[in-house]
């Protein structure tokens, strides 16, 4: 009997050391859990953060290509209406070296029938 006695009394001195150490277990989980729903929320941040700041760069982004694209088609045209009108020039030129070059011809032949 003593040695019955003697085991449930060790059990009982070791049964509070083994309660102690299950409850700073749970409590160091519950830390754990904590820290980490923490940094998910910080991560959560972050990343919205990020995309916050993604988005604002490509919208500048955009509206910069799309000015950019407005004053470049803007300078195409210009130059179109340029070459355009130089193109009417140069007809007009050649229609008048034409006609010169035809009344030359002409001269010639009046000169050349009247001789």
């Amino acid at each position: 009997m003593a040695d019955l006695e003697r085991r449930v009394e060790n059990l009982e001195n070791k049964f509070p050391t083994l309660e102690q150490r299950v409850d700073n277990v749970i409590t160091k989980m519950d830390m754990f859990i904590e820290e980490s729903r923490a940094m998910r929320d910080r991560r959560d941040a972050e990343m919205r953060e990020f995309r916050e700041r993604h988005d604002n760069d490509m919208r500048e982004f955009r509206a910069k290509h799309d000015n950019d694209m407005r004053e470049m088609r803007q300078e195409m045209r210009t130059l179109q209406t340029n070459i355009d009108s130089k193109i009417d020039g140069m007809g007009k030129h050649v229609r008048n070296i034409s006609i010169a070059v035809i009344i030359g011809i002409a001269a010639m032949v009046v000169a050349v029938l009247l001789k």
